[in-house]
């Protein structure tokens, strides 16, 4: 006997079979979304920007989708979005947090990326591929940025004073001038930084210890932790020191607020990156008239001016990530442009310090207004620190260190500088406390140095 179906079920045959064949059509019109992290401020969506014309032309239907990250909040996030299996498709990091996932096996290698953009051949002088983010003679990172931290100095209050040029200061001449700044200058801080338990802290502490010829970890000895180092604890002195020139709310402050310190005149000096210039050029013109940019004072005995450096490059997830391929080629579009690159730098002139040379040379750059100005601050801030640049994930130059990343926002280095300006314990008692919370953290993440 033949079976011949009813017609609802050839019509619910037909439905199903109609549903299958119509997802493809479906999925191909469905717009794809790949996100693509950066820290605060406008230039992760300019590059964005540029990443979606190349989809535009190349990519119908994809869309990528910047994300302002907080500047120690990549490592946490990307844990619980690589546990959702939904990373996103390319990130910006500092260099430290690029070594540590690099060691985490996390990351996808980029060295096609690099070559495609010829990264080695046009860097600026003084980097290299390699420091921001190669790992076992793998390269994770795709240079993008830098930014250094520097001394930043009101003219007009120097000259008051009566001081000499501070391109030539050492520590001494350092804590002598903020202290005469202060006393010219009643109601004025001599000096400013981030004391605050924060990673704004942590940056302004570390380049200091590092002046002194402090390290936290020493890569010739297998990372063992030699943060209880004498060098160490003179830094953590002439911090103390150094606070009496400083408004006493410094211990709460972190990145914004010594920007704000400076732009509304309440300060004589700052450490800080570019972003100090270009606040006062939007907001207060009296100040940024007056305004200056240094190396940083140089350590009377070991004669460093090592800056805290956002060394900044591009990594990308490779577990469940379905935009390699294309976020690659994206990126490969926005790189090779120098006008995408001017762009990416311009948007928040003089912060993001460009990595290749026919950028840094460019019009759009080199005729910007405060370029124009301010040239030798700004020669400073992109090219005249570059021979002193420092991170965790490279502590004078010593070696690639991957437990920086873990380090990278637990804020210890600023803890102990609380423990210090708040709690008035010794200075050599707080280094002894912060060597023992380094000490763990080397003794938990033993995993990632082989």
């Amino acid at each position: 006997m033949t079976h011949r179906p009813s017609r609802r079920a050839v019509l619910a045959t037909g439905a199903a079979a109609g549903a299958i064949l119509a997802a493809p059509a479906f999925a191909q019109t469905r717009e794809r979304v790949a996100r693509v992290w950066g820290e605060p401020g406008p230039y992760i969506g300019v590059f964005t920007n540029g990443l979606n014309e190349w989809a535009q032309k190349n990519a119908p239907g994809l869309k990528f989708e910047a994300e302002q990250i907080a500047w120690d909040a990549v490592y946490t996030k990307l844990a619980t979005d690589l546990a959702a299996r939904r990373p996103p498709a390319l990130i910006s990091v500092e260099s430290p947090i690029a070594y540590q996932l690099a060691a985490e096996g996390l990351l996808e290698p980029m060295q096609d990326v690099n070559q495609s953009i010829r990264a080695k051949e046009r860097l600026v002088d003084g980097f290299t591929v390699g420091d921001f983010g190669t790992w076992k003679g793998t390269e994770f990172a795709v240079p993008l940025h830098h930014q250094g931290c520097l001394f930043v100095v009101q003219d007009d209050a120097r000259q008051e004073a009566g001081l000499s040029d501070p391109a030539n200061w050492t520590w001494n001449d350092f804590l002598n001038g903020a202290k005469a700044i202060q006393q010219k200058r009643q109601g004025t801080a001599g000096f400013t930084m981030a004391l605050g338990r924060n990673l704004c802290g942590d940056y302004h502490v570390q380049q200091l210890m590092w002046q002194a010829g402090g390290l936290t970890w020493d890569p010739s000895r297998n990372f063992e932790t030699t943060f209880n180092s004498p060098q160490t604890i003179e830094a953590y002195e002439f911090l103390k020191e150094l606070y009496g020139t400083m408004p006493k709310s410094a211990v709460e402050f972190s990145f914004l607020q010594v920007v704000d310190q400076h732009v509304t005149g309440r300060t004589g000096s700052s450490f800080y990156w570019g972003r100090t210039m270009g606040r006062a050029f939007d907001e207060a013109k009296p100040i940024y008239e007056k305004m200056e940019y240094y190396l940083n004072p140089a350590h009377p005995r070991t004669g460093a001016r090592w800056s805290w450096t956002d060394i900044n490059g591009f990594i990308m997830p490779r577990q469940n990530n379905p935009f390699i391929k294309e976020t690659k080629e994206a990126m490969a579009y926005v790189m090779n442009s120098t006008d995408w690159m001017v762009k990416y730098s311009a948007s928040l002139f003089p912060n993001v310090g460009p990595v290749f040379k026919d950028q840094a040379s460019a019009a759009g750059l080199t005729e910007h207004p405060m370029y124009k100005q301010k040239k030798r601050s700004v020669d400073v801030i992109f090219t005249g620190f570059v021979p002193h640049a420092c991170n965790s994930g490279h502590e004078l130059k010593k070696g690639v260190n991957p437990l920086a990343g873990i380090a990278h926002g637990r804020n210890v280095w600023s803890h102990v500088a609380q423990r210090i300006l708040v709690n008035n314990e010794a200075p050599k008692a707080a280094v002894e406390w912060g060597h023992k919370q380094f000490d763990d953290l080397r003794r938990e993440n033993r995993r990632l140095l082989g």
